[in-house]
């Protein structure tokens, strides 16, 4: 069975907890706003993996929607396909 959610401020929770638990395991010493946009990208994709090993579904325009809540001034710039 699938996580439900209540309200869209619980569904970034879980992704800003992760992207802050991921910069970390992958050694990144910055804030998530401070990290270069190539590994910001790494990050969005191993938070995309994480949350569907859980099963939780991801929003529509969740990169762009993350990068706003973590203070990342470029966006979510993506370069591969949304999801």
């Amino acid at each position: 069975m699938k996580p439900e959610l209540s309200s869209p401020a619980d569904v970034f929770a879980p992704l800003r907890d992760a992207a802050s638990a991921i910069a970390r395991n992958f050694g990144l010493a910055a804030d998530v706003q401070q990290i270069s946009p190539e590994h910001w990208q790494r990050v969005l994709a191993a938070v995309e993996d994480r949350m569907r090993m859980r099963g939780i579904e991801m929003p529509e325009d969740w990169r762009d929607e993350l990068a706003d809540q973590m203070g990342r001034l470029d966006g979510a710039a993506t370069t591969g396909p949304e999801s």
